[in-house]
């Protein structure tokens, strides 16, 4: 069942890509682009700034996320499982300082481990132009579903990040979150390289969270893979299909072995 929901999500990444370049007609007026720091703006029709931006965790562009985790393999289980995702994307700006607020609400449907609402997350990032780029560093929160086993059910820390595009093309960087409470001290490594294709295309490492527990004096994940995505118009709709599949090279019982996730995203790009 999993397999063909996979399959479909190459489906539709394709029509959706045949479906943007024959659009319906009516379709709605094409508003700008927020200027981003350090760069100049663009049209919202502009699909190569839109898909630069949606790759970029540091640029004020809001977005929906609705995220499909397909977890197809499991060290030492002999199961698949499913979890979904919704991630709002909210800039704004306060005290004369761009602002990033991501939120991350997981809900899984089956696998190993609770079924229902897992740990959801919540970080605010106060973006700091830079001559060679973009930084961020704001507070990141996570409150565990009642069901956990750890120690405490809330912790807090740092967030902190930075992308430097080395030409029109490509950005690279890094993001880290870093929660610490009684029992829990992790900390997460996002590497961040995104290389735009053209006409709405963008090739990039995707959400590849490197975590390490300070507690274990160990890393408990070490994923490697990629990410291909589209930037697109459906029904005057600026929207990102992307599919990323995932390999975890940490084996851990229990731990997730092999996924793929497939993410539709809401563009809204502010006038």
């Amino acid at each position: 069942m999993k397999t063909l929901a996979v399959a479909a999500g190459f489906a539709v990444l394709a029509a959706g890509s045949a479906f943007a370049q024959n659009p319906a007609p009516g379709g709605a007026g094409q508003a700008p682009v927020p200027v981003v720091a350090g760069q100049a703006p663009a049209a919202a029709g502009d699909t190569d700034e839109l898909s630069r931006q949606a790759t970029d965790p540091t640029a004020s562009l809001m977005s929906f996320n609705f995220i499909n985790d397909f977890r197809t393999s499991f060290y030492g289980v002999d199961d698949d499982g499913f979890e979904f995702r919704f991630q709002p994307v909210v800039p704004f700006r306060a005290w004369k300082t761009s602002n990033i607020l991501r939120l991350v609400v997981p809900y899984q449907t089956d696998g190993p481990g609770n079924e229902g609402l897992k740990s959801v997350s919540i970080f605010d990032l106060v973006v700091l132009p830079q001559k060679w780029g973009r930084f961020g560093i704001g507070p990141v929160m996570n409150l565990a579903e009642s069901e956990s086993a750890a120690e405490s059910k809330f912790s807090i820390g740092p967030a902190l990040g930075a992308v430097v595009p080395i030409s029109k093309k490509l950005n690279v960087g890094g993001f880290t979150q870093n929660l610490f409470a009684s029992g829990v001290a992790i900390t997460q490594l996002q590497p961040i390289v995104a290389y735009q294709l053209g006409s709405g295309w963008a090739l990039s490492a995707g959400d590849l969270q490197f975590a390490y527990d300070w507690n274990l004096g160990a890393w408990v994940s070490l994923p490697i893979g990629f990410q291909i995505g589209k930037v697109q118009r459906v029904a005057g709709q600026a929207m990102r299909l992307s599919l990323n599949p995932q390999w975890n090279l940490k084996d851990i019982d229990g731990a997730n072995k092999a996924k793929v996730v497939f993410t539709v995203t809401l563009l809204a790009p502010g006038k």
